[in-house]
């Protein structure tokens, strides 16, 4: 792969000296001149991939940190470079540190840069939707929720280790109570009425934002990793990085409270955004993670041990988040 990589970094103007893999399709490579950047695999057709970079370039105009590329520099000029495997984007590797849960302030800046992102977003998008996903939020819980269904059944068949096929026998009902809670949620949450409304309603989202997609550094608090761009409601985003940052940290709602305080610093909430908030923070997501299984949440009894506990909480979770819309929002 190393002499592919140095391919397709010279397509962009840059020759290196040095490459890292930091996982699939993604590499840090430093040039001849000691520069860094970030060379990652798209994969996504040409012309989405040529979307994002229009937006994004218009966000960052409006000021936003974003680790994209500078089209006035020589290694910038170039969008993407198409290879075997799919579109390369190059983009600056940003220097600095992750945000930590643990900190406050750390989480406060992220909902402060996720505001930033959405506003710029919203004029950048310049009134044309594409790339929604605003009216899939139905069929991706159905899809989702067939999934730990299957697995359900299969236990109930001993299709499983037996200590792995007892514990979804013993709380597969559970599971699924909460996925009924997540759609009766979004039955009652407005959403329909909001998906017919792009225009007026969709944001330009990250998609996939958390502690691992922001880094902070003296510049301040820049977004990272944009495979997942795309337009929705901002509630959605805004439960992704609340996910994010929460589910290893035994759901504390201060780590949430911070978010989300940063957050209305930049933009106003309405209470509309944490009834959509809470159709997906209630979905057993964890549960459909470790069922699916992800290379990171192995399928083990200890990981669905995990998940149980994280669902659990999630319901006092919910109780103080509607405390804080209440106080806080109209």
């Amino acid at each position: 792969m190393s002499g592919s990589i140095n391919h397709i970094a010279k397509r962009f103007g840059i020759k290196i000296i040095k490459q890292k893999k930091i996982r699939g399709g993604i590499y840090r490579v430093v040039t001849t001149k000691g520069k860094t950047y970030a060379l990652k695999r798209m994969q996504k057709q040409v012309g989405r991939t040529r979307w994002m970079d229009r937006i994004l370039l218009r966000i960052r105009r409006n000021g936003s940190l974003l680790a994209w590329r500078d089209p006035n520099a020589r290694e910038g000029r170039k969008p993407y470079v198409t290879s075997k495997g799919g579109n390369y984007v190059l983009s600056p590797w940003i220097s600095g540190r992750k945000p930590s849960p643990r900190s406050l302030s750390d989480m406060r800046a992220c909902g402060i840069a996720l505001a930033r992102f959405h506003k710029a977003g919203r004029a950048g998008l310049n009134g044309k939707i594409a790339y929604s996903e605003i009216g899939s939020w139905y069929s991706t819980l159905r899809i989702r929720e067939k999934l730990i269904k299957n697995k359900i059944v299969k236990a109930r068949r001993n299709g499983f280790s037996m200590p792995i096929s007892r514990f979804i026998k013993q709380h597969g009902s559970e599971f699924l109570r909460y996925s009924n809670q997540a759609k009766s949620l979004l039955r009652s949450s407005g959403y329909y009425t909001y998906s017919r409304s792009p225009r007026k309603n969709g944001f330009l989202c990250h998609g996939d934002g958390g502690p691992s997609n922001f880094i902070l550094n003296n510049k301040g608090t820049y977004l990272i990793d944009f495979e997942t761009v795309h337009v929705d409601l901002r509630a959605y985003d805004l439960y992704r990085v609340i996910y994010n940052s929460c589910k290893d940290y035994k759901w504390y709602f201060s780590i949430a409270a911070a978010i989300l305080d940063g957050y209305r610093q930049v933009s106003k909430l309405h209470k509309k955004d944490f009834k959509l908030m809470r159709v997906w923070l209630r979905f057993p997501l964890s549960t459909y993670l470790v069922f699916a299984p992800f290379t990171r949440f192995p399928f083990t009894k200890s990981r669905l041990h995990w998940a149980l506990q994280s669902e659990r909480r999630i319901g006092p979770f919910l109780k103080k988040l509607d405390k804080y819309a209440a106080k806080y929002c109209s």
